[in-house]
């Protein structure tokens, strides 16, 4: 027994340093690709009119609500089937599945771009209310179409535990666009500029990491073999069913918005959402990179049978992803005034009170993408919070797992003291408005940290046993 309590330990220190690294490479890449995701939004705010700007992301908005349809949940299958096929070194099967969601986005695509075709001008008139938008809407069509293969390659990375190449498509993506749309405004393209941005940066992708994909993640992708399978078209298919069931109430609340805006609203109402809703989910980019990590590990440990360590390593995530998530939402729920002011001036500060209520909604994000992605699954706050019911419920269905509610309620309760202490600092003290941000945060950061381990939510013994899992 004690010998196979250590082997458990030894094992168990390997997962976890697995995916504190994994998460740690997602997160720090996805956050610079997030930050660039956002300069992006800046310099189109800045240089664009307020109606352009809602235009851009308006077609954005509704195009992605119908490209939900565009893979029907069988991308993402390949980050469940690559590892457990990699474990068995069948790399026919690999090549297979990877054809075979290749060969459905294809079709389905080709399909979504032609009814844009057709009923572009109906829809430029009808519900975008502007006659220029047909053209806008065809090329971004276009963009998509060739972007929805660049996201086959990012889950066959994911697939494949290559985590760099994973989070790296999306930050080399965002350098691409930014310096696409940079020369696009120089020579005077307006808001075609970051039309043909997302035109040509999805080319761009497939040739580079198409080669590396091929050529070095899985050097044999062309020696392998191509082979027709029922049993595996029906595995997807089973599984691509559930992550598109999943993934609707997230993908429809959370394109919806936009699509609704934009008849019932207008663009400039648009463009003020398109400020808030960005800004909320640069704090969903911690979820998703546990959840990056998450989908190949949990795949890994589930065909092995390693119940026990899925449990533990789940259990961890559960409660140490919403200790560090509620500080993070405080922020920005604090500061949401002095964010856009900063970055978007003072015309988008009315985007202000949806910021707040969209970084709420990132605290049921995260719960979602742990739970929920321990099949898969994202977007915004009912949404989410329909995900994480439907996720704790599912995934307890497969593992005997115990939900730390009182830890949850204790971190929500040190949570609740750290914004009081924001707001009292913020009565209190007076100066420039960055120098404000930076010292009311540390000292309430402080005593968050101070309330963790007051309220024994965390202990020493457990933080130095996780440092130690981490840097063995």
């Amino acid at each position: 027994m004690p010998g196979s309590r250590n082997h458990l330990l030894c094992k168990m220190i390997t997962y976890t340093k697995l995916a504190v690294k994994g998460a740690a490479t997602i997160l720090v890449i996805s956050l610079i690709a997030a930050f660039l995701g956002y300069v992006v939004r800046v310099i189109l705010a800045r240089s664009l009119t307020m109606e352009e700007f809602g235009l851009f992301y308006a077609v954005f908005g509704f195009l992605s609500l119908i490209g939900l349809f565009k893979s029907f949940g069988f991308d993402k299958a390949l980050a469940k089937f690559i590892p457990e096929f990699l474990s068995k070194k069948d790399n026919d099967n690999i090549k297979s599945s990877i054809m075979y969601v290749i060969i459905i986005q294809l079709i389905t695509n080709i399909i979504i771009i032609i009814l844009v075709y057709i009923f572009s001008d109906f829809l430029a008139v009808s519900y975008f209310k502007s006659e220029s938008v047909s053209d806008i809407l065809k090329l971004m069509a276009i963009a998509f179409f060739i972007d929805s293969f660049v996201q086959v390659l990012k889950t066959a990375f994911q697939g494949f535990k290559e985590m760099v190449y994973f989070a790296g498509i999306d930050l080399i993506r965002m350098l691409l666009i930014i310096a696409v749309i940079l020369l696009g405004l120089n020579i005077g393209y307006g808001i075609l500029s970051p039309v043909y941005a997302y035109i040509i940066v999805p080319i761009l992708l497939l040739i580079i990491f198409g080669f590396i994909l091929t050529r070095k993640t899985f050097p044999d992708f062309l020696k392998s073999r191509f082979f027709v399978s029922k049993k595996l078209l029906k595995n997807i298919s089973h599984y691509s069913i559930f992550i598109l069931a999943t993934s609707v109430a997230g993908v429809v609340l959370g394109y919806t918005d936009i699509v609704m805006l934009t008849y019932f609203s207008g663009l400039t109402a648009v463009a003020l959402y398109s400020v808030a809703l960005p800004t909320s989910r640069i704090l969903i980019y911690f979820p998703r990179a546990i959840v990056g990590v998450l989908l190949p590990v949990t795949s890994e440990l589930w065909a092995k049978k390693k119940f026990a360590m899925l449990r533990e390593g789940m259990e961890s995530l559960y409660k140490y992803s919403i200790i560090i998530i509620i500080p993070l939402v405080f922020m920005v729920f604090s500061y949401s005034d002095l964010i856009i002011n900063v970055f978007f001036g003072s015309d988008y500060i009315d985007a202000s009170l949806a910021m707040k209520i969209l970084s709420i909604g990132m605290i049921f994000a995260t719960l979602t993408g742990i739970s929920v992605n321990f099949f898969a699954g994202i977007t915004t706050t009912i949404s989410h919070f329909i995900s994480m019911v439907m996720g704790l419920i599912k995934t307890r269905k497969f593992i005997t797992l115990k939900m730390p509610v009182a830890i949850w309620a204790k971190t929500l309760f040190s949570g609740i003291l750290f914004i009081i202490i924001i707001w009292l600092l913020k009565e209190i003290i007076s100066m420039n408005a960055l120098a404000e941000a930076a010292i009311v945060l540390v000292i309430s950061g402080a005593a968050y940290i101070g309330f963790l381990f007051l309220f024994g939510i965390v202990n020493m013994s457990e933080a130095k046993d996780l440092l130690r899992r981490i840097a063995k």
